[in-house]
């Protein structure tokens, strides 16, 4: 299943950002459908589309707890979100599994 995305996604899928998102939700364990993306540009009149800045809002539906992220060039918004999520600022953060290193099922802490 996709991450729901509201507003002006066009620019961060054309990138491939999305994909890139989802990706990271799924090695760190956590499940689609929790994640929603609200996208807003952040350009003057008249600028290039693809020269300018957009900020993408980040909500855990489970946990209520959500973050702006700057895109655009020279931004990394996507792998901020993975050092934010896998340090649980989003909620509880995956267990990893010591041996392989990958996501154990959820647990209760």
């Amino acid at each position: 299943m996709t991450v729901h995305s509201e507003g002006d996604t066009w620019v961060m899928e054309q990138l491939g950002e999305k994909q890139d998102f989802e990706a990271e939700l799924s090695r760190l364990g956590c499940r689609h459908e929790d994640f929603v993306l609200r996208v807003r540009r952040a350009r003057p009149a008249g600028a290039d589309p693809w020269s300018s800045h957009y900020a993408v809002r980040v909500t855990n539906c489970q946990s209520a707890k959500s973050n702006i992220y700057w895109g655009g060039p020279g931004e990394n918004w996507v792998a901020q979100f993975a050092r934010d999520l896998a340090n649980g600022f989003f909620g509880h953060s995956p267990i990893l599994d010591r041996v392989t290193g990958t996501p154990r099922p959820w647990v209760n802490r």
